[in-house]
């Protein structure tokens, strides 16, 4: 968990660990370990390219875009965060 103020709750904390997980608070801003900000930063990326006028036809275009990203780099984005991850829990700069 980072630490947006909606996430310090202590009925969360108890949630995560009754479902056999352990908390950890991580870095108060932690992109890097985010994979679904790399997910949209790339779709968003892929959707920036072409020009929507419509707003049906935008969503196509993030729904096409989206559906290109393939698992290849799903998987590498989940890489990447997981390259960060004790840093993260040890708060050290990422």
């Amino acid at each position: 968990m980072d630490n947006v103020p909606i996430d310090t709750y202590e009925d969360i904390t108890k949630y995560i660990i009754s479902c056999g997980y352990r908390h950890a608070k991580l870095s108060s801003y932690s992109p890097q370990l985010n994979p679904i900000k790399q997910f949209w930063s790339a779709a968003k990326s892929k959707v920036k390219r072409n020009k929507y006028l419509e707003m049906e036809t935008s969503m196509t275009g993030i729904n096409e875009a989206s559906n290109s990203l393939k698992l290849d780099y799903v998987k590498g984005f989940i890489w990447h965060s997981h390259r960060y991850l004790d840093k993260g829990r040890n708060k050290e700069q990422l």
